[in-house]
């Protein structure tokens, strides 16, 4: 059935999953010749509005996000009663398996992928959309050690977001917020609670909460507090269980402001600084004090009520030097000439003051200029440190890695883990900067660890035309083994015959698959043949000229022009005066002209078949450079910049999927250790480049504009 109905753009592979709503397919794209995900919404929910309203949701949703931890999205449609999404299709493992397969990861790898989910949150929530199921399965992991988030069909704008819907909870109670769980409104704020638990089961092996029930599970995110992380796994360091609690908080108030204050905590720390202690206050150093160091008005006031009045005489008399107010008061010219006494004693302890006051002030001078003189080269070295030369630490354990960089003074940071077919799980896979590079003391080298190799489903590729299958079996994981020829009857030139290993196999991802192609024998004896150049001519009258030079007709595409009449060649692939082997297909892109524009009648012609008229000729001379033009504004030309990895040579595949279709335009195995620069020319603007080195996906971009 779904065969049947998306045959006319997406060839189906397998199934590779299923959920609640919907069965995920992985397919290969007929026009753009790229591996796809095509998730089709089950038959018995396609005739219900709102189901279907939420799947499109969900298209919608992700199609209005442009980040690289979230899965792409393509396309969306509807063909006869299936309704479908067309996604990115990301090789690896959703987190959920990667947990249950390894048990508890690494404190550092998981706070990795959760600052990376925070990232893809944070772009979520500045478009007002949260995600309401934030879980280790829409979480996937590519080959490469890249995180994509998935599924964004439950997500709604933060403003009407709510619980259920129809009386169907949302979401899964394991990851459950405490509002989501209430029936509350859900903001950015439950997808942080989310990623927590998440964070919390990555660390730990298991969720913070279980029960007999979902029920039962609901309300201990109600009422209970997670037991501590580091009770489950002492190796946590603490600052990092700090995050897991705080973004487990029951008040959504007490949990991060925001995505992106919690990837910034999720920064990685090499070790735990608790605070320092709040220093004690004391009483009259926290009093607000005027110049003269006396007491504001209000705050005598206040001490006055505090203190007994016969105490507060007795610290009068005692502080001014006067008799109580029942004693008789001393002689005027007694009292002028005790003042007179004190006010000289003042001047000359302020004097005294002053001249101690200077030289404590040299002397703390002299002894912070000793010290500057002294620490002077330390300061040069920590401003601008020493140069080192990066060591070569691929192939290497962390273990065995870290004290070889700390020994250079440098340190070393795990960045992504990865599958590779000969490097054993746990060794290091590249590194960056690569070894012998000069850097500064005090540089993160980033290193990817190996997953060891990846098992795969070999593909079919038997009956495929040869270029098709080369691109398949690259796309799919692997590399392009030997290509043998088979001049058997029933043999179809240029058509993969056989293959081995066979479609269907279980093999390491990286290894080579051997075609067998079907050759003609009257053709064997010519070596290549040269493509002329096609273009300003007929379509219909190259088409059958191919079959007397030996080739084949490819695709044909057709492209409004408004100058140049329908049915001529604007442009082809291989180009013009390349050499093939003999049954290669051509494809072609050729004029539809300009549909609804008719042509400008002469001046003398009559008005009753205006519609009728030819278009102006044009002259053969023209031809090069209005052809040249049409197709200079197709171009797209982008510099191609790959480092293949120390240690064995690996095959090195650059793809470019355009108006063409997808196609191969280098494949070699380069010796490890190899920089490369290749300039690559795409048609048409939605051209994109994939570099695949050693059957690992490399890149996948689109031209620069």
């Amino acid at each position: 059935m779904i065969d049947s109905v998306l045959a006319n753009r997406y060839r189906i592979q397998a199934k590779v999953g299923e959920g609640g709503m919907a069965v995920v397919y992985r397919a290969m794209d007929v026009v753009l010749r790229r591996v796809v995900a095509i998730k089709v919404l089950r038959s018995q929910y396609a005739s219900d509005p709102e189901f279907v309203d939420r799947f499109r949701r969900e298209a919608q949703a992700a199609a209005s996000l442009s980040h690289p931890n979230v899965v792409n999205i393509f396309d969306v449609g509807q063909d006869d009663d299936v309704h479908y999404i067309v996604l990115e299709y990301v090789q690896g493992h959703n987190l959920k398996q990667i947990v249950r397969q390894k048990g508890p990861l690494s404190p550092r790898r998981a706070a990795q992928i959760a600052r990376s989910v925070a990232r893809a949150l944070e772009a979520a929530h500045a478009r007002g959309l949260v995600h309401r199921d934030i879980k280790p399965h829409n979480i996937l992991i590519t080959q490469e050690g890249r995180v994509k988030v998935a599924d964004f069909g439950l997500a709604r704008a933060a403003s009407a977001a709510t619980l259920t819907e129809t009386g169907t909870v949302i979401g899964s109670v394991h990851y459950f917020s405490p509002e989501q769980a209430r029936g509350q409104a859900v903001g950015p704020a439950s997808d942080i609670y989310s990623l927590g638990v998440v964070l919390y089961e990555m660390l730990t092996g298991d969720v913070p909460f279980r029960g007999d029930s979902p029920i039962a599970v609901a309300l201990k995110h109600l009422q209970e507090d997670p037991p501590p992380p580091r009770r489950r796994n002492d190796g946590i360091p603490a600052w990092l269980e700090q995050v897991v609690l705080r973004s487990l908080a029951k008040n959504p108030g007490e949990r991060y402001a925001s995505a992106a204050v919690m990837a910034d905590a999720l920064e990685w720390k090499n070790e735990a600084r608790p605070l320092p202690a709040p220093k004690p206050v004391v009483a009259s150093e926290a009093e607000p004090r005027g110049f003269d160091g006396a007491r504001s008005p209000a705050r005598q006031a206040d001490v006055k009520k505090a203190v007994p009045p016969d105490l507060h005489d007795a610290l009068r008399r005692e502080l001014l030097g006067r008799p109580s107010s029942g004693s008789p008061a001393p002689p005027d010219a007694e009292n002028d000439e005790a003042v007179a006494a004190a006010a000289d004693e003042s001047r000359e302890g302020r004097r005294g003051g002053r001249g101690r006051a200077w030289l404590t002030a040299l002397a703390v001078t002299v002894v912070l200029a000793g010290v500057l003189y002294a620490a002077w080269p330390r300061v040069l070295a920590l401003v601008f440190p020493p140069e080192v030369t990066v060591p070569d630490v691929v192939g290497l354990t962390y273990d065995e890695a870290k004290p070889v960089m700390e020994a250079a003074g440098l340190v070393l940071e795990i960045e992504a883990e990865q599958f590779h077919p000969e490097i054993p799980a746990g060794r290091i896979v590249r590194q960056t900067p690569p070894a012998e590079r000069i850097v500064r003391q005090g540089r993160h080298i980033l290193i990817a660890l190996s997953r060891g190799p990846e098992i795969g489903l070999v593909p079919d590729i038997v009956g495929m035309p040869l270029r098709e299958a080369r691109i398949a079996v690259t796309q799919a994981g692997y590399t392009l083994g030997q290509e043998f020829d088979d001049f058997s009857d029933e043999a179809v030139a240029n058509f993969v015959t056989s293959q081995q290993p066979p479609p269907g196999a279980e093999v390491a991802k990286g290894t080579p698959i051997d075609l067998w192609v079907g050759r003609r024998a009257a053709a064997a004896a010519e070596e290549t043949v040269t493509i002329p150049d096609f273009r300003g001519r007929d379509i219909d009258q190259v088409v059958q000229e191919l079959e007397r030079l030996g080739l084949m007709p490819g695709n044909r595409w057709p492209e409004l022009s408004p100058f140049v009449p329908a049915g001529i060649v604007l442009d082809q692939n291989p180009e013009p005066d390349a050499v093939v082997p003999p049954g290669t297909a051509v494809d072609f892109v050729y004029s539809q002209g300009l549909p609804g524009l008719a042509p400008e009648a002469p001046a003398d012609a009559g008005t009753d078949d205006v519609g009728a008229q030819e278009p102006p000729a044009v002259v053969e001379s023209d031809w090069e450079s209005l052809l040249s033009d049409e197709a200079e504004t197709r171009r797209r030309r982008a510099r191609v910049d790959i480092e293949v990895p120390a240690g064995r040579g690996q095959e090195v595949v650059i793809l470019i999927i355009d108006d063409f279709g997808a196609r191969e335009v280098y494949r070699q195995t380069v010796a490890g250790g190899t920089t490369l620069h290749e300039f690559v020319e795409g048609r048409g603007d939605q051209a994109r480049l994939q570099v695949y080195v050693g059957g690992v996906m490399y890149m996948d971009q689109p031209f620069p504009d």
